[in-house]
């Protein structure tokens, strides 16, 4: 008598998972993190924020980090990360200082004025993370450079870049991310007068 096979040790496959904006958010984090790190390019970034965007499973986003560190790879030297923080008034950054890789505004009731037309730069890439509650950014970049804002959340208000002709991979290059609730993000020029080539750090003149 032949005893029929058993099939109660095999496992179902598991069901694919969607995902939710905080996952995506959580991908988009990893990826900034990996260019602060030097892990991807402009261009690699670019392309798979992008695909973040348009993923539905959560095989989809695991496909667009598998070669990264884990989330707890974040950059902590002091030229890598800054955070801002506030309630009420303005804040405002102007003349020589050194911009960070990785730069954290948090800010409520107020607004924020940074011009780093004159400043240093710590990386050919900055990334700006927003976390804005009734008010906004006033962000004015040195001749050469770019920005993306296509990763900023706007909940009533806007998020605008005001220049004209400007180059998508210009150097450095400004990534904005985050939320803005009630406010908006304005991306301007050089003043006349101050049109300068950016500056790094290591570099003289």
């Amino acid at each position: 008598m032949t005893t029929p096979a058993h099939n109660g040790d095999a496992r179902p496959e598991p069901m694919p998972m969607r995902i939710s904006d905080a996952d995506r958010n959580g991908t988009l984090r990893r990826l900034h993190n990996a260019v602060a790190l030097g892990l991807l390019d402009i261009e690699e970034f670019e392309e798979r924020s992008a695909a973040v965007s348009q993923a539905r499973m959560r095989a989809d986003l695991d496909a667009l980090v598998t070669d990264l560190p884990g989330p707890g790879a974040i950059v902590t030297s002091a030229t890598d990360r800054v955070e801002l923080r506030g309630v009420f008034g303005s804040l405002k950054r102007h003349g020589e200082w050194i911009v960070p890789t990785r730069l954290a505004l948090h800010r409520r009731m107020g607004s924020i004025d940074l011009d780093l037309t004159r400043a240093r730069f710590a990386g050919p890439m900055v990334v700006i993370e927003l976390d804005l509650k009734f008010g906004g950014l006033d962000l004015r970049l040195p001749d050469g450079a770019s920005a993306s804002i296509d990763d900023v959340e706007v909940i009533v208000g806007s998020a605008t870049d005001h220049r004209r002709d400007v180059t998508a991979e210009g150097r450095p290059h400004v990534v904005l991310t985050g939320k803005v609730v009630w406010g908006s993000v304005d991306i301007r020029g050089p003043q006349t007068g101050w049109l300068r080539r950016p500056r790094f750090l290591g570099e003289r003149g």
